[in-house]
């Protein structure tokens, strides 16, 4: 795999995307998980990456929202980023108790440690929706609300959020 700086991994999570594969107009239910994916592509065409949709059909304060970047030159992919709900905290990762972000770093990366674990706590999200509006934005996804009908609008009553 080639060398990755921090800049690069930056640009590639800013850098406007377009959907090349939608996902689909309502989540999966596998077991007790509700998935969903869609494959972007950088705007000049240059990159491809994926997103995935994960969440709890139990609790669905414990999702996931990532963004996988899929290197041309070479087979495989990683994780750039990926937006978390809360997961239950405990002594060794009480991170899960709050709302989280993980990125990935260049050092990992080189080294193939594919999984981000640097991570921050969020306050910019408390809810899948929001999560997903947010991580659209900084993903600078183009017309989301094509594929997430409302999910720019502000809602009224944020309690009656699914």
């Amino acid at each position: 795999m080639r060398t990755f700086t921090d800049a690069e991994l930056t640009t590639l999570i800013a850098c406007s995307k377009q959907v090349l594969n939608p996902p689909r107009r309502e989540m999966r239910l596998e077991g007790k998980m509700k998935r969903n994916d869609m494959t972007l592509q950088s705007v000049e065409g240059r990159h491809s990456f994926r997103v995935f949709l994960r969440q709890s059909d139990e609790f669905p304060e414990n999702f996931s929202i990532g963004l996988m970047y899929a290197p041309g030159e070479e087979p495989g992919s990683f994780q750039l980023i990926r937006y978390n709900g809360q997961h239950g905290g405990e002594r060794v990762h009480p991170h899960h108790a709050v709302f989280h972000i993980h990125r990935s770093k260049a050092d990992d990366i080189n080294a193939g440690i594919l999984e981000p674990r640097h991570i921050e706590q969020s306050t910019a999200y408390a809810s899948f929706r929001q999560a997903l509006a947010h991580f659209c934005a900084i993903i600078r996804l183009e017309k989301p609300d094509d594929y997430f009908p409302g999910l720019s609008q502000t809602l009224m009553f944020p309690e009656d959020e699914v």
